[in-house]
């Protein structure tokens, strides 16, 4: 029987995390005051207190073409296919340097199937179709099989972004649409909600936003009741050092719908450079047999 490996980018979830749900990462590199870091190796207390500075901010990178195809290679070992699901290629160039890397390895694999999907997200949403990827590949579906699930989940996927503050990710320079409600933040305190999945290209793009925690929970119950349309779901929350608000969410969210599973995951290192703290990265979907 085939066995079905599946990897993606560290830019979502705790790699300890990953571990637990069945998919392995390749690490995002991180820099730090000129120093390339790996964020797996990252101290997250210190990465949060350097962040909570504002001051000389760490940078995230890519993976070059060379660590994808050795990442390949030493899947390979353990594996006869590799489903790699990456983040949305309009947020990074970890898509095209998975593409090439994979045609690097291929060249010295000649049993391993090697596939690569652009996710159209990022985050939490990246690890929803991962978990639910490694979840059929561990009841020993194919790889085509495990592709099609995939290919079903990405386009009827949500992810929405409720920050405390847009600001790290405008220094960023990936704010896309967001970038006047960034700049109007820095007048009027107010905290955001924003989508990145396949219905808005893969970019982000704001949705609503609110003047406390509370509204902004409120209202990404209301958007999941209307995008839901009574279907039963599973999801993902993550966070950046907020597991009271996700652990909130998470009970607002199963009182009002239907959910199969609804698990909470920390964002990694990569993530939280983007955000600060007080983020809620949350995915769902339908759920699909």
């Amino acid at each position: 029987m085939e066995k079905v490996v599946i990897s993606s980018d560290s830019g979502t979830i705790l790699p300890e995390a990953a571990k637990n749900y069945g998919f392995t990462m390749i690490p995002v590199p991180i820099i730090i005051d000129g120093e390339t870091y790996l964020d797996t190796e990252i101290n997250m207390d210190d990465l949060y207190a350097r962040l909570d500075g504002k001051e000389n901010l760490p940078k995230t990178s890519t993976a070059n073409v060379a660590e994808f195809a050795q990442f390949f290679i030493d899947l390979a070992r353990n594996t006869e296919a590799i489903l790699h699901i990456s983040m949305s290629s309009v947020f990074s160039g970890h898509h095209n340097a998975a593409l090439q890397g994979r045609e690097l390895a291929i060249e010295k694999l000649s049993n391993t199937r090697i596939e690569i999907v652009d996710s159209l997200t990022m985050g939490t949403g990246v690890a929803l179709i991962a978990i639910q990827a490694a979840r059929a590949a561990a009841q020993g579906k194919s790889m085509d099989d495990v592709m099609k699930l995939v290919a079903s989940i990405i386009p009827q996927m949500k992810l929405f972004l409720a920050r405390d503050t847009l600001f790290y990710q405008a220094e960023g320079g990936r704010i896309f649409e967001a970038k006047t409600w960034a700049e109007a933040e820095q007048a009027t305190s107010f905290r955001s909600i924003t989508e990145v999945d396949s219905s808005t290209g893969g970019a982000l793009r704001p949705v609503a936003r609110a003047k406390t925690v509370a509204q902004i929970m409120e209202k990404l119950v209301e958007i999941t009741r209307e995008k839901g349309q009574g279907s039963k779901l599973v999801g993902v929350i993550g966070h950046t050092r907020a597991l009271e608000r996700a652990e909130k969410l998470r009970e607002m969210l199963r009182a009002d719908l239907d959910f199969d599973w609804l698990e909470i995951a920390e964002e990694s290192a990569s993530a939280a450079i983007h955000t600060g703290k007080g983020l809620i990265g949350y995915g769902f979907c339908s759920k699909l047999d």
